[in-house]
C-alpha cells in the first residue's frame, strides 16, 4: 500500500528517533561467542580436574603436571571414528585449554604470537614441529620449521595431530620421516607453550586458584553450575571486543531479514555484502592516497535495465556505546563520499540506517549532522525498517512483491487489469508492474486464474499471512495522527514509526479500517489479535 509521505524537520526526526530507539542489540552474555567460550572453559576444567587431583593443592599444578594432565585427558576425545574427526575433537579441547591459560594469566594470544620462538631459543629447543602430509592414503609426518608468528590455534591443531598420530588406534598407520617420536614432540612443545603463558609461579597459582574455586563452587549444589559465574566476568572482558566488532553486522542481518519479508531476493533485489563503487584519490595528513568508497546496501542492487533510475545508497551505523572517533570520522567523510557517488551515479538517493544508545547520548551531535545534511533523503532505524525503508523504495518507484500483494488483497475482485490500474494510480510505470508480476509468479508468491470476468491474481497461502500483517501496518501508518502524551499513556493507541513521535491510532479504529479495506479476505477477531501481537513483537507497533 502506498504510504503517505512525511515532512519532518530535524528536531521532529530526533524526537521520533528517541521514541523508536533500539539501545542495544544483544548483551555480551547473550552472544554466541560468549556462550560457546564459557561452555568450552567449563568443560576444559572439568576434563583436566581429575588428572590434577581435583586442584586440591597448587603444588600439583606444576607446568610438567599440567602438561601430563592435558595429554592424559585428551584420550577421552578419541572415539576411533576417523583420524580427521578425532584430530578435530582434540584440537578443540587444546584450544579451550589455551584459552583457559590466557584467561587465568591475563596474557593474550595476540601479545604472545611473536614470543614462542624466543622461548624455544632460550630453552635450547629446535624450532621444529611435526606436520601431517595432505595425502589421504598415507598418514606421514615430517618435521617443519615453526613460522615466525605463532598463535594458539596453530599450536592446538598441530599438537592434536601429533596426539592422534601417536594414539594406539592410529599409530600403526602413521609414518614419520625421518623417524621420530610424535609423543616426544607433543610433550616437549606443549610444555614449552604452557610455560610461555604461565611464565612464573604467581601465574600458576592464579591458574590453580580459579580452577580450584570453580570446582568448589560446583560442589555446593548439583542443581546448578555455579562455577560458570566465576568465569563469566573474566570472559566478558576477554570477548567484549570481538562481540562489539560484530554488532554492525547484526543490524545488517536484521535488515536483510526484513527485505526477505518484503519478498525481495538476495543478489538481485539486494546485496549480501558491502558494495564497492570505486576508489577516490584523497589527501590525508598531507599525503595523497586512494580511498575505497563502498556502501552497506544499494537498493535495488542488480535489476536488469534499472539504470539510470534512482537507487537508494544506504550506510548502516549502530553505536551501543561511545565509539566517538569512528562516528566522527564517518560524519567527516560523508560529504566527500556522497559527492564521489553522485559523480558516478547521478540519481543516487542517500538514506541512513542509524540506531543505538550512542546516538541518544554522547554521539548526539553526529546524529544531528547526519540528519541535517542536504543530501540525506531520510533515515530509518531497526524498528522502522518496514515503514520508512519501504516508503523510500516506493519513492523511487521500485515495486516490491509486498506492494503487489497489497494491491491484490485490497482489490474488489483481484482482477489483473484492475490491480495494474491501482498500481499505475500509485505512480508505478507499467513496465515495472509487469516486471514484478512476472517475478512473483516465478517465485510462487502469486498465481493467475482465468474466469469469465478475466484474469485473476491470487496470493499464495505461504505469503497470505505476511501480506495481511504488513497491510495492517500500512493502514495504521496512513490513518494514524499525532496524539498527546495522555492519550499515549492510556494504552488505547497503537504507536507507529515513520511520522514523528507520538504518532498513533486507536486500536478500535484500526480494526474497522482493516475490515473495510481487505476486499479479498475476512479477518476473524483471533487472527486480527494475533497479527497485532506479531507487529508488537516485531517492534513496529508499540502501546506507549
Amino acid at each position: 500500500m502506498r504510504l503517505r509521505p512525511e515532512n519532518l524537520d530535524t528536531a521532529e526526526q530526533l524526537a521520533e528517533f528517541d521514541q523508536w530507539l533500539t539501545a542495544k542489540l544483544e548483551r555480551i552474555k547473550d552472544s554466541k561467542r560468549f556462550n560457546s567460550e564459557i561452555e568450552a572453559l567449563c568443560q576444559c576444567i572439568e576434563t583436566i580436574s581429575s588428572h590434577l587431583n581435583d586442584f586440591s593443592s597448587y603444588q600439583d599444578c606444576s607446568v610438567e603436571n599440567i602438561c601430563d594432565a592435558v595429554i592424559s585427558a585428551g584420550g577421552q576425545f578419541v572415539v576411533g571414528e576417523s583420524f580427521a574427526k578425532d584430530e578435530e575433537h582434540v584440537a578443540v579441547f587444546y584450544e579451550a585449554f589455551f584459552n583457559l591459560l590466557f584467561l587465568t594469566s591475563g596474557a593474550t594470544d595476540n601479545n604472545l604470537k611473536n614470543h614462542f620462538l624466543i622461548q624455544l631459543k632460550e630453552d635450547d629447543v629446535k624450532p621444529l614441529i611435526p606436520k601431517k602430509g595432505s595425502s589421504k592414503k598415507t598418514m606421514k609426518f615430517t618435521l617443519k620449521e615453526l613460522p615466525s608468528t605463532i598463535k594458539s590455534d596453530f599450536i592446538a591443531k598441530s599438537l592434536a595431530a601429533c596426539f592422534i598420530g601417536s594414539h594406539e588406534i592410529y599409530s600403526s598407520e602413521v609414518k614419520t620421516e625421518p623417524t621420530f617420536d610424535l609423543m616426544l614432540y607433543l610433550r616437549l612443545l606443549l610444555k614449552e607453550y604452557i610455560g610461555l603463558i604461565l611464565e612464573n609461579e604467581e601465574e600458576i597459582k592464579q591458574f590453580w586458584a580459579i580452577c580450584r574455586s570453580y570446582t568448589e563452587l560446583n560442589s555446593l549444589t548439583t542443581s546448578e553450575d555455579l562455577g560458570k559465574y566465576l568465569l563469566n566476568a573474566c570472559t566478558i572482558f576477554k570477548v567484549r571486543g570481538s562481540v562489539s566488532a560484530t554488532g554492525g553486522h547484526i543490524t545488517e542481518d536484521l535488515l536483510r531479514e526484513k527485505l526477505l519479508t518484503m519478498g525481495l531476493q538476495p543478489n538481485s533485489d539486494f546485496n549480501t555484502n558491502d558494495v564497492t563503487i570505486g576508489e577516490e584519490e584523497i589527501v590525508e595528513d598531507g599525503k595523497r592516497k586512494k580511498k575505497t568508497r563502498a556502501y552497506d546496501f544499494i537498493l535495488p542492487y542488480k535489476i536488469d535495465n534499472w539504470e539510470p533510475k534512482p537507487k537508494l545508497f544506504i550506510q548502516s551505523q549502530f553505536y551501543a556505546g561511545d565509539s566517538g572517533s569512528v562516528s566522527h570520522k564517518v560524519v567527516d567523510q560523508t560529504h566527500s563520499s556522497r559527492t564521489f557517488t553522485l559523480a558516478n551515479y547521478a540519481n543516487a538517493r542517500f538514506v541512513e540506517y542509524l540506531d543505538g544508545a550512542g546516538y541518544y547520548a554522547s554521539l548526539r551531535g553526529d546524529l544531528k549532522h547526519m540528519l541535517a545534511f542536504d543530501s540525506t533523503a531520510s533515515f530509518f532505524q531497526v524498528k522502522s525498517i518496514l515503514v520508512r525503508l519501504r516508503r523510500e523504495l516506493q519513492h523511487i518507484k521500485f515495486l516490491t512483491p509486498i506492494e503487489l500483494e497489497h494491491a491484490i488483497i485490497t482489490n474488489e475482485q483481484g482482477l489483473k487489469e484492475s490491480v495494474f490500474h491501482s498500481l499505475e494510480l500509485d505512480g508505478y510505470p507499467k513496465e515495472e508492474i509487469e516486471r514484478i508480476t512476472l517475478v512473483c509468479i516465478e517465485l510462487g508468491y502469486i498465481s493467475e486464474s482465468i474466469d469469465k470476468n478475466g484474469t485473476k491474481l491470487i496470493i499464495s497461502m505461504e505469503r497470505s499471512e505476511i501480506t495481511r500483517r504488513l497491510l495492517i501496518l500500512d493502514i495504521a501508518a496512513n490513518y494514524a495522527s499525532t496524539i498527546s502524551n495522555e492519550q499515549r499513556k492510556s494504552m488505547k493507541y497503537l504507536l507507529v514509526p515513520g511520522y514523528g513521535a507520538n504518532y498513533g491510532i486507536m486500536e478500535s479504529e484500526l480494526t474497522n479500517l482493516v475490515c473495510s479495506m481487505c476486499k479479498q479476505i475476512t479477518i476473524s477477531a483471533p487472527v486480527f489479535a494475533s497479527d497485532i501481537e506479531w507487529l508488537l513483537d516485531e517492534g513496529v507497533f508499540k502501546r506507549r
